[in-house]
């Protein structure tokens, strides 16, 4: 903006008078900018040189407005311009029904939408389809429906934006016999159904354990050469796999893993969603190993496990008492990066009143097991108890290693308990393990939440002598710290 004010006032200089294409665009750069009271004084001074706004002025106040959704004040801008006389045109009202659609403002979008009408200004396929996605989503397909309705006496050609927002509703709601008739529909007016289509008639499907209908309408998107993408397969091999008991699936099992070679033939990578799917089934039906399988197949084809994976891993093997596999699950699960959550704590509780059952009966665990109690403990915030666990450790000639360290600065950083956590620091480097970046970045982060700005500051330049690299989120912390 600061260029187009240098030419705007070189224009002025050279007594080259700017006319209302020139206002007009200032105008919804300074809008859009944010800066309105420079729009208005450029208005101010536009009426000043005789140069009466126009609907571009009008629609340049508008649509920074309504994209950010300040839609009252889009609708006083466009009263006062109104009553100036001047006319707004199809693009002004579609931004402010587009706007209030969106907020599900209803009754100022039939008001608009009727002044509109009453204006002579005929809608286009983009007001319809505003109206038709947004009563779509909020559960209104009925009104949606009449509204599709009036777009054809209309004359408009609806696209398959508009059907498909109304087959979903319809999917959604259950409304089967509206969602075929709209699809034989589109299919007899040469409107191509796409994928989007297809996928919301399989994925509603599947939900209601329909997986023969979905599996029918997955042989009619190939009949009409329509590609299957990574939802449909994902919706598909959802459904076999979650049809009620294992016993009752197994029937279903190869159609599933059919699916799944299929998706990797046609190259459609298979997701974390895709193998979830598996895993989860393959635990139910207390089949861990082939669970575990998949795991291996999912780690080759570099789809990282998430939190859902290892929880249904983790419940199948403490659900059959394999609890070591179990604790092997969490191990790597914390290398991994993966954040342990509620979920998964109540799937371990079995798993960690057997390791203490194993120090009690002085079965030595290794510092592998040890970290991964360690850890459950200490996410928890009970600080007491991972204390007793450091104090086993140490009574049991098990050495801790990085990771244990770690895990005790982590949780002192996380009650806010700066000193110990320090104390935890400094004795990492006299065990030989020297502090590495994620240690620091625990650290640092600790005493910013607590306004240490000395020792926050000193710690990065530390870190920094150490040829260690703050990363973004860190850097941008402290930049904020010493600002204050």
């Amino acid at each position: 903006m600061d260029k187009a004010l240098i030419i705007f006032q070189d224009m002025l200089d050279r007594r080259i008078e700017p006319n209302v294409v020139t206002f007009s665009s200032l105008v919804n750069g300074f809008c859009s900018a944010g800066h309105g009271d420079e729009s208005k004084r450029l208005l101010a001074a536009m009426v000043d040189k005789g140069i009466s706004p126009n609907v571009y002025t009008l629609n340049a106040f508008i649509s920074p407005l309504c994209k950010d959704g300040k839609i009252q004040e889009a609708i006083s801008q466009f009263d006062l311009m109104t009553q100036r006389g001047i006319k707004p045109n199809v693009v002004t009202y579609n931004m402010l029904i587009c706007a209030l659609c969106k907020f599900g403002e209803w009754r100022l979008t039939t008001k608009f939408f009727e002044n509109m009408i009453g204006s002579e200004i005929s809608p286009d396929v983009v007001t319809f389809h505003s109206m038709i996605d947004s009563l779509c989503k909020e559960g209104n397909s009925s009104k949606a429906s009449e509204i599709l309705e009036l777009m054809n006496r209309k004359g408009v050609k609806p696209v398959a934006f508009a059907y498909n927002s109304l087959i979903h509703g319809f999917c959604h709601s259950g409304k089967w016999e509206e969602a075929t008739s709209l699809l034989n529909r589109m299919m007899n007016e040469r409107d191509n159904p796409n994928v989007v289509t297809f996928n919301s008639f399989i994925n509603a499907l599947c939900r209601e354990k329909r997986t023969e209908e979905a599996n029918t309408m997955l042989g009619l998107m190939c009949q009409r050469n329509v590609k299957a993408d990574i939802l449909v397969y994902n919706s598909l091999i959802h459904g076999f796999c979650h049809l009620g008991k294992w016993e009752e699936a197994t029937r279903k099992w190869e159609e599933a893993t059919s699916l799944l070679h299929r998706m990797m033939n046609e190259r459609v990578d298979p997701d974390v969603v895709t193998f979830n799917s598996f895993i989860n089934a393959l635990c139910r039906g207390k089949r861990t190993e082939e669970a575990n399988s998949m795991l291996e197949l999912m780690c080759q084809r570099n789809v990282k496990p998430n939190v859902v994976t290892y929880n249904s891993l983790i419940h199948g093997f403490c659900h059959l008492g394999k609890w070591e596999e179990a604790m092997s699950l969490l191990d790597m699960m914390m290398n991994e990066g993966v954040h342990l959550d509620v979920v998964t704590f109540s799937q371990c509780e079995e798993a960690t009143r057997w390791l203490t059952k194993m120090v009690a009966e002085h079965i030595v665990p290794d510092i592998k097991t040890f970290n991964i109690l360690l850890d459950a403990i200490s996410t928890q915030g009970t600080t007491d108890k991972a204390r007793e666990v450091w104090k086993q450790m140490d009574q049991k000639g098990v050495t801790g290693n990085g990771f244990t360290y770690r895990i005790m600065i982590r949780m002192y950083c996380m009650l806010g308990e700066m000193n110990k956590a320090k104390d935890v620091f400094d004795s990492m480097a006299t065990q030989g393990f020297a502090p590495d970046l994620m240690a620091y970045k625990m650290l640092i982060n600790g005493y910013a939440k607590i306004k240490r700005k000395e020792e926050t500051v000193r710690l990065a330049e530390e870190m920094l002598e150490k040829g260690l690299t703050l990363d973004v989120e860190t850097h941008n912390m402290l930049r904020g710290l010493t600002r204050l």
